[in-house]
């Protein structure tokens, strides 16, 4: 029952890829066969040792196309595998203030937007109200 729990909460708790479970996996087996070999010390020099190699499976499997381009040795790619997903201090801060922007923006328009809706709707309302009372 136990390993079935953590079984879930390793899956449950890694996002979207199971890439990121590859340290919790490796400081966990580490731990155990650390625990195995030499106690609680093991323990400890396992888990560290796990999770350093669950991180460098992450990274690897994050990074498929930068490992391929080392493995062909194909510097253009290098450069763009590497360089591609970068964005300054100043292009990052700038994103963001034009992201708030949009949604002050979008904040506005419905500001104004839905009361100019909704009074049409209980002018609209109205009015259908009044013609079925004069023809009655």
């Amino acid at each position: 029952m136990k390993r079935l729990l953590i079984a879930f909460l390793l899956l449950s708790f890694t996002g979207c890829a199971i890439r990121d479970a590859y340290p919790i996996a490796g400081a966990v087996a580490g731990a155990g066969g650390g625990a195995a070999i030499g106690g609680v010390p093991g323990a400890v020099i396992g888990s560290g040792v796990g999770y350093g190699a669950g991180k460098l499976g992450q990274l690897a499997d994050a990074n498929k196309d930068l490992v391929k381009a080392i493995s062909e040795k194909d510097v253009a790619a290098m450069l763009e595998a590497g360089m591609g997903k970068q964005k300054g201090f100043f292009e990052e801060a700038l994103d963001t203030i034009y992201g708030f922007i949009k949604l002050c923006l979008i904040g506005i328009i419905l500001w104004n937007l839905v009361p100019i809706l909704y009074t049409r709707y209980v002018h609209k309302k109205a009015s259908a109200n009044g013609k079925d009372k004069k023809s009655s």
